[in-house]
């Protein structure tokens, strides 16, 4: 099945919003790190356990207290567990290592604005590959792709870290070129050696979530399944997991994987994919699963509106085109409005479209979209707005990344 044919599934976006900003957090702080630390801990719980009880030990003037506050929520994904991290961080201002990180929590949160104030703070007192690829980022979260590729290409050598690997098939498989992406994936997996668990389990979740944009539910599920195998009990690797399964039409495993899923997440979205599989069984459920998805939004706009309302958008248009709502269209209006302000790249641009189209305002929707096809990206949603208008689309330049730096057999892909 194509992935033309088959638009991605909505959830997977979590994971694909999310993917330069979780790949460079591992990289971003080593010297708050305890040693001992990481080899030893293989499995979710296990590295939650680690976090906490180190948390117990430290005090909260010790910067090692705030850093184990940011792994905790790197690790949860939990909003208020971040919001703690940001507030500690904010005490040691001057710890270059920490201001990294509160740079990149900055940017997880679709803050674009004080990502960029960080940065510059970081850039003046000297650059190095670390504010480079925060650089990287705000580029991309901007929409300014010609400035990413040149700072990528920067940074292809053949030295390259497995992370920027993993940005180059990031923007391979949104380029359109998911084989490209796939084989880029295995290359930054040989990059790791046998103790990075964790970061094999995560390049294993991204190769799934390509198959699984592409309709190839089968091979994304084999994914999930070795990357639960890798780094048991992650709720990310059980939501994709899930997802895969209501997909297969394997019902009683996707519920029951998502009701582990909503006790070790506050994510809306996994307590609304829930109650879409309770609604005809366990309607009342379902009910309280869609009041609990409210609620949790709620709490998660309260600490970052633009990162709750950039998730669940989505989510939300879906509801609309099946449920009509005024109340819910003027949300849509609003908050996808101010999404495509304080992040402008084309995730947003077509969100801003698929509203815009469910609002009537089909000229300004066909125009956003002309924009849109000025980008490279060329995902299965691009392609399909493209043909809702009648619009040609534009072909790519012939190479838009080097094709010869790690392993030059398999970075030949274009």
């Amino acid at each position: 099945m194509s992935a033309a044919n088959n638009p991605r599934p909505i959830k997977t976006l979590i994971a694909s919003i999310a993917c330069l900003a979780i790949v460079t957090a591992t990289l971003a702080v080593v010297g708050h790190q305890q040693s001992a630390d990481p080899d030893i801990y293989k499995t979710y719980q296990d590295e939650l356990a680690r976090i906490q009880n180190n948390i117990q030990k430290l005090d909260a003037s010790d910067p090692k207290y705030a850093y184990q506050h940011v792994q905790l929520a790197q690790l949860t994904g939990d909003f208020a567990n971040f919001h703690k991290a940001d507030s500690l961080l904010e005490k040691f201002p001057q710890d270059r290592e920490l201001a990294l990180m509160h740079a990149k929590i900055a940017l997880n949160m679709h803050d674009v604005e004080r990502g960029e104030t960080y940065h510059a703070g970081l850039s003046n007192d000297f650059s190095d590959s670390r504010t480079q690829e925060l650089a990287l980022d705000i580029a991309l979260q901007k929409g300014q792709y010609d400035e990413a590729i040149k700072l990528l290409k920067e940074r292809l050598n053949p030295e390259a870290e497995w992370s920027d690997l993993a940005r180059y098939a990031y923007l391979m498989h949104k380029f359109g070129d998911s084989k490209a992406a796939d084989q880029l994936f295995i290359s930054a997996q040989e990059l790791l050696s046998a103790k990075q668990l964790k970061d094999y389990a995560w390049l294993e979740l991204q190769r799934g979530i390509i198959d699984l944009e592409d309709g190839k539910y089968t091979d994304a599920l084999a994914h999930f399944q070795l990357a639960d195998k890798i780094f048991p009990g992650h709720w990310l690797i059980e939501e994709h997991l899930a997802e895969t399964y209501g997909l297969l039409n394997q019902q009683h495993k996707a519920i029951k994987l998502y009701e582990r899923v909503v006790k070790k997440s506050d994510n809306p979205m996994y307590f609304l994919a829930l109650a879409k599989l309770l609604q005809t069984q366990e309607p009342e459920l379902s009910s309280q699963l869609k009041t609990l998805a409210e609620e949790k939004f709620n709490q998660r706009y309260k600490y970052y509106p633009l990162a709750a309302s950039g998730h669940l958008i989505d989510e939300w248009i879906e509801e609309q085109k099946s449920t009509p709502n005024a109340h819910m269209l003027h949300r849509l209006l609003e908050l996808s409005a101010i999404n495509l302000k304080y992040r402008p790249n084309a995730d947003s641009q077509i969100q801003r479209i698929k509203v815009l189209i469910l609002a009537g305002q089909t000229n300004e929707a066909k125009q956003l979209t002309e924009t849109l096809l000025t980008t490279p990206w060329r995902t299965p949603d691009v392609l399909e707005l493209a043909k809702t208008f009648n619009l040609n689309v534009p072909a790519q330049q012939p190479k838009f990344l080097p094709d010869t730096v790690v392993h030059a057999e398999v970075f030949a892909v274009h």
